[in-house]
Order: structure tokens, then C-alpha cells, then sequence
């Protein structure tokens, strides 16, 4: 093994994989280690799923499987039984499972939350590793909570406020795919009543969020970009402008952007400006473990706000 590679192996000697969880083990993305700055490596039970935001040559990446596979035999050959790798970078981004075979379906968990993931048929896999906190965070806040996740993408939110004994969740998200997954995801851990699927446009349906409303936590976790759909730069502050009508005296919010364009200043800025006096910020989530960043700003901001309005 090439030098190159040793914080890798330095990284899975020190990761949790005997918890058995979904778990970041290297998160190359956050620049500590400049010379592998493209490069993450997770693990989704039982398999090591490694990413790189660069086109890799052949036989470096022969290398770099050949050597995350060995430790894997050498040390955790009962827990890891596959690995696979996806390109995100150049005109041949792809999927390719490398070895081993993978279970199907594929179920990881999570504070004992169990969810379906896909890490060969599409970029994203059906689950956020960097937003745990976030997810850890809505459990604890959701006990006889009505609760609004909007993006909801797969419902991994939902999940954990059914999980904290939320009294219920409405899910909106426009992709009716993803809400196929996260109603899968319900049925998987036995959460079938109290919880909704709207495949609503979030920015042409705030008429039937009004009428549901008002809602004891809020979670605003949009993409980054939607190609048609939505620009976080562009389209946020136009859903900023509606969460005063959703709120009562005791709202929580937890309001999120994934951009590195996106400052926490300036994040705090744009939603000061959107939402006036009606909410104030408490605190920023503390990055998910395994996710250390040299620029926090340029991280996941996954922000907590408390509604500021006063019993009538």
C-alpha cells in the first residue's frame, strides 16, 4: 500500500464499524487532507461505499479498492462483505459495485431506524450520512409533536419524529418517487398512522400548509439544486417568507442549507430578512461525527430557531 492511502486505513482503524450503523468514515470533502479532498468513504452495512469527486485513473483506483478491501478481509471480514464505488465528477460519473455481492433490499440503520438505501442505481442513496445530528435532533424535540417536513425527500426526518412519538408528520416533498421510498421506509419500522405524503410543489402549496397549520416543529432542508424545480440561492427566501403563517408560540424550526456558496452569515441574513421578527435563532447543530471540516462554512449549516410570537 502506497502512502497516499494510509489515512484512509488510519480512518476505518478508528470509525465504529462494529456498531454496525451507518457511519462516515473519511470525509475527504472537508479539505484536512488536502491530497484526498475528493474523496469520502462510508459505510452502509455491510458495504464500504467510497466516492470521489474526481476522475480517478484506472490503476489508482485499483489500488485504492484493492488496498480498503484487504482491511476489510484483514480486520471486519464478518461486517463488510462488499464494497462499491461511485465517480461524481466528469462525463462517466457512474456506479459500480466492486466486490462482493449486496443485500437486496438493502437496509441500514441508524439510532435503530431502519432505511432502505440504493448505492448503485442513482447518485444520492436514499439517506444523508451528515445529517444525523438533524435527525437526532428532531427525535428528541417531536414527543406529541405536529410536525412539517418540507423536502422531505426519503422522510428521513419523519422517521426520526415517529420515532421521538411525534403525534404527526406531514411529508411534502414534489418527487412522487422519493415519497414511494419514505412511505417504505414507515412501513419498515412499523410507523403507519399519523403520518402524511404530499407530492406538492413546496412553492405553489403553501395554501394547504396554511390550512394544516400551525405546526410545533418545522424542518426546511431543500436541495442545493433541482434542475426546473428549485435554486437554493434563489428560491429560499421564498419559502422564508411564508413559515410565519405555520408557526405557534412554541415552533421550533430547524432550517438548513448544504452550499458552500452559502455563508452562516450569510444564511442567518437571508433568513432574518425573510422572516422578520417572527422567529430567533438559538443555535447552530454541531456537525454530524466523522464530518470535520477545516471551513465550517463552507459545511452542512443546519440551523435551530424558536418562533418569538406570544400567547394571545
Amino acid at each position: 500500500m502506497t502512502t497516499y492511502f494510509a489515512p484512509l486505513i488510519d480512518a476505518l482503524n478508528n470509525a465504529p464499524i462494529t456498531d454496525n450503523e451507518l457511519c462516515r468514515v473519511f470525509h475527504g470533502r472537508g479539505h484536512t487532507i488536502e491530497a484526498l479532498s475528493h474523496i469520502n468513504l462510508d459505510f452502509y452495512p455491510p458495504c464500504l461505499f467510497v466516492v470521489s469527486y474526481e476522475e480517478i485513473e484506472q490503476d489508482t483506483l485499483d489500488e485504492l479498492t484493492a488496498t480498503l478491501w484487504q482491511w476489510a478481509q484483514d480486520n471486519q471480514s464478518d461486517l463488510i462483505t462488499s464494497l462499491v464505488y461511485q465517480q461524481r465528477a466528469g462525463v462517466n460519473s457512474h456506479n459500480q459495485l466492486v466486490y462482493g455481492e449486496l443485500p437486496q433490499p438493502h437496509v441500514v440503520k441508524e439510532n435503530g431506524i431502519r432505511f432502505l438505501v440504493d448505492l448503485t442505481s442513482r447518485q444520492n442513496t436514499g439517506i444523508f450520512p451528515d445529517m444525523r445530528q438533524g435527525r437526532e435532533f428532531v427525535m428528541a424535540q417531536s414527543n406529541n409533536a405536529k410536525v412539517l417536513n418540507l423536502f422531505s425527500y426519503t422522510c428521513g426526518f419523519s422517521l426520526a419524529a415517529m420515532q421521538g412519538a411525534a403525534q404527526h408528520v406531514m411529508n411534502m416533498d414534489m418527487s412522487k418517487g422519493v415519497l414511494k421510498i419514505g412511505k417504505q421506509n414507515h412501513q419498515l419500522n412499523g410507523f403507519d398512522r399519523n403520518v402524511s405524503f404530499l407530492p406538492h410543489d413546496i412553492l405553489k402549496s403553501f395554501g394547504k400548509l396554511k390550512k394544516a397549520a400551525p405546526f410545533d416543529l418545522i424542518i426546511v432542508d431543500p436541495p442545493s439544486f433541482q434542475k426546473g424545480s428549485f435554486v437554493l440561492t434563489k428560491d429560499y427566501q421564498k419559502v422564508l417568507r411564508r413559515l410565519p403563517e405555520l408557526l405557534n408560540e412554541k415552533t421550533q424550526l430547524l432550517l438548513c442549507a448544504n452550499s458552500p456558496e452559502l455563508s452562516e452569515a450569510q444564511f442567518k441574513a437571508l433568513i432574518a430578512e425573510h422572516t422578520g421578527d417572527s422567529i430567533e435563532f438559538v443555535e447552530r447543530l454541531a456537525a454530524t461525527s466523522g464530518f470535520v471540516d477545516i471551513n465550517t462554512d463552507k459545511s452542512l449549516k443546519a440551523l435551530i430557531y424558536k418562533s418569538t410570537l406570544k400567547n394571545a
